[in-house]
């Protein structure tokens, strides 16, 4: 009876361990979002740049949709429980692929402005911006990658990563 149990023990744990939902590198505001990201990881919130819109509404549903003024391209927001996810696709027909994403994490936790140079190309753009009256903003802007940077007070002077942006 024991080897039974033994057996059928180790059996559920292999099955569990093989059906468990695949997580995504590039979710949160964090610096390991940041590293997949930098390697060329085109996904960000389980949303990958390319993906049909019709698997991202099966996902995560319609959400707020408006189209571009002039041209085809199409918006969608999605509010989550981090921030606000913004989707672009390409057109509105039912082939419509993602070409951009963003997301702004609504909790200022993420990485400092220092950190995440570390992971950057030599040739990104890079600003920092200190004001005690307007506030501290940052940005580093690398190839198809984003990431902006604030504060919570003009007083405080370490910049944290609110903002991810990729692009096709």
């Amino acid at each position: 009876m024991g080897k039974h149990l033994y057996a059928w023990f180790l059996t559920c744990l292999m099955v569990l361990s093989f059906t468990t939902a695949p997580t995504y590198a590039a979710e949160g505001n964090t610096i390991e979002s940041v590293q997949s990201l930098q390697k060329g990881d085109k996904v960000l919130e389980g949303v990958k740049i390319g993906q049909n819109m019709k698997d991202v509404f099966h996902k995560k549903g319609k959400g707020i949709h408006t189209s571009a003024a002039f041209g085809q391209e199409q918006y969608y927001e999605y509010h989550t429980d981090q921030g606000l996810l913004r989707i672009t696709a390409n057109h509105n027909k039912a082939s419509a692929k993602v070409i951009r994403i963003s997301m702004t994490y609504d909790k200022l936790q993420g990485p400092t402005y220092q950190e995440v140079q570390k992971y950057v190309s030599d040739t990104a753009t890079q600003r920092a911006h200190y004001n005690k009256v307007t506030g501290n903003t940052g940005y580093i802007s690398d190839d198809k990658y984003s990431y902006q940077f604030t504060t919570e007070h003009p007083k405080d002077k370490t910049l944290k990563l609110y903002r991810i942006d990729i692009e096709a």
